[in-house]
């Protein structure tokens, strides 16, 4: 993952409610995969073996946002425990194990997840967040982001 996307997703993440962390997650995942076979394509078992580490984490904490209580998310779990199984091999193989395949299964997931999102009118999870406000200014062809404020005082625990 490079420096830009990190940065693509914490900005996302602040701004997210629990539908779009789930999205989130979705893709941070896919990314994870990919750079994994990318690493084992090049022979550098160190970087696939701490990407896949990094797939399974994202995956777990994805695998614990589904709500096992109805059906319909009961199915989605079974689909992503298998994902996960794959990914577990992958590890103790150390050779990737249907990882294009799990993220083509990902990929059949996302549009579900999609219209979830859509549906949902709750608010940003994170609260006492700057609002980010996206638009050309004088940046020369740039896309410039600015904070809201830069009042600090109500963020944060108090005491």
């Amino acid at each position: 993952m490079t420096k830009e996307q990190i940065k693509e997703f914490t900005l996302r993440t602040t701004q997210a409610n629990h539908s779009e962390l789930i999205l989130i997650l979705i893709d941070i995942d896919r990314i994870y995969m990919g750079d994994a076979i990318t690493a084992y394509d090049q022979e550098n078992m160190t970087q696939y073996s701490k990407y896949i580490e990094l797939a399974k984490k994202t995956h777990n904490e994805l695998m614990s946002a589904i709500n096992p209580a109805d059906e319909q998310g009961r199915k989605v779990l079974n689909v992503l425990r298998f994902i996960y199984g794959r990914l577990v091999a992958s590890a103790v193989k150390r050779k990737p194990q249907d990882i294009d395949r799990c993220m083509v299964m990902l990929d059949t997931l996302l549009p579900a997840f999609e219209k979830l999102h859509q549906m949902d009118e709750e608010g940003p999870v994170m609260q006492n967040t700057h609002k980010v406000y996206a638009g050309l200014t004088y940046g020369k062809g740039v896309l410039n982001e600015s904070l809201g404020s830069k009042d600090y005082s109500n963020r944060g625990f108090t005491v």
